[in-house]
This record gives structure tokens, C-alpha cells and sequence, in this order.
């Protein structure tokens, strides 16, 4: 039995945020169990969404449901990317990033929920197989990014929270009125 995916994340080594991220994944100790029941329960998720709630915002100022999907996919990526270099034991300070910019230039318009459920399974899966890549020492290495320590384990829990969070936002804030209940 393989155990070096055992454990909850570490709040020590972590920035503030994270705890929310973490607490997102309470009832879990396997990092690669809980990313891979991630990925079956956002892509059922993302199935399921009705189409003509795909461009809907619940407020002016606010992403749509296509916008926040493509939120989870890009920070993924750029949370894996950190989580690399943190494993590979680089200790150049990442910078951070800022998301409302990201979301001014996607291309959201030009994107199905189809399109985007096979993206995230795709970006979850380098997901995985990154992961998977990883020794426990590996694992824990820490790095900084955004001028927070954190290790390649806590980015991996991260994600996971991460994407249960928005999945949750769009359910209690996009989907208020929709007939379908998830």
C-alpha cells in the first residue's frame, strides 16, 4: 500500500487562505482519492448544469457560471505549475496572480460547458499524473509563491477545496431558480 498521498494538509506551511481551501475536503486523507472523486463529482457536475445558465451572472460585477468554470481550470494549472517547482525543490519566489484579470481576457464567449467539462478532466488528469510523479519528500517540499510558503501536498489539497468551493458558489448563487436540483 502506497501511503504518501496519506495525511491532511499541513496549515503551518501554508497561507492563510488555504485553511478555508482545506476545510473544503474535511472527511478526506488521501490527496489522490480526494482529487480523483473531485474530478467524477465536477465533471457529473458540469454535465448536469443547464445550458442557458452557462452565460448567466446573479449580479453585474460578477463571472458568469462559464467564467468561474474556467477559474477552477486556470488556477489548477497555475497551481500545478507551483507545485512542480516546489517538488523539484526550485526556491525562486513564484509570483502571484491576479484572477479578475485573468477573467477579463478568456474567451468564455466562445466556450460550451461541454467544451469546458473536457478541459477540466484534462487539466485535472496532468493533475493526477503529476501527483502521482511525486515522492513523499517531494511532496512536502516547500516553496514560495505569492510571497506564502507552501508545499507541493498543500497546493494538492488546495485544488481540490478549491474547485469544491466554486462548484458550491454556482450551486447556491447561479442555479437559485433553475429547475434542475444537483
Amino acid at each position: 500500500m502506497d501511503n504518501r498521498f496519506k495525511g491532511r494538509p499541513n496549515p503551518e506551511t501554508a497561507p492563510a487562505y488555504a485553511k478555508y481551501y482545506f476545510d473544503r475536503t474535511i472527511g478526506q486523507d488521501d490527496l489522490i482519492l480526494a482529487l480523483e472523486q473531485d474530478l467524477e463529482r465536477t465533471t457529473a457536475f458540469i454535465k448536469g448544469l443547464p445550458e442557458n445558465k452557462s452565460d448567466f451572472q446573479y449580479a453585474d460585477d460578477k463571472w458568469t457560471v462559464k467564467g468561474v468554470l474556467l477559474h477552477i481550470i486556470e488556477t489548477e494549472r497555475i497551481f500545478q505549475y507551483r507545485a512542480l517547482r516546489f517538488s523539484r525543490k526550485d526556491k525562486t519566489p513564484v509570483e502571484g496572480f491576479d484572477e479578475g484579470w485573468y477573467a477579463q481576457h478568456n474567451n468564455t464567449d466562445q466556450r460550451t460547458l461541454n467544451d469546458l467539462k473536457e478541459e477540466f478532466s484534462d487539466v485535472r488528469k496532468a493533475t493526477l499524473s503529476l501527483f502521482k510523479g511525486m515522492t513523499a519528500s517531494m511532496l512536502d517540499e516547500t516553496g514560495m509563491a505569492n510571497n506564502s510558503t507552501n508545499t507541493a501536498r498543500n497546493l494538492g489539497w488546495i485544488i481540490a477545496g478549491h474547485g469544491i468551493h466554486h462548484c458550491n458558489i454556482i450551486k447556491e448563487r447561479y442555479l437559485v431558480d433553475a429547475d434542475e436540483i444537483f
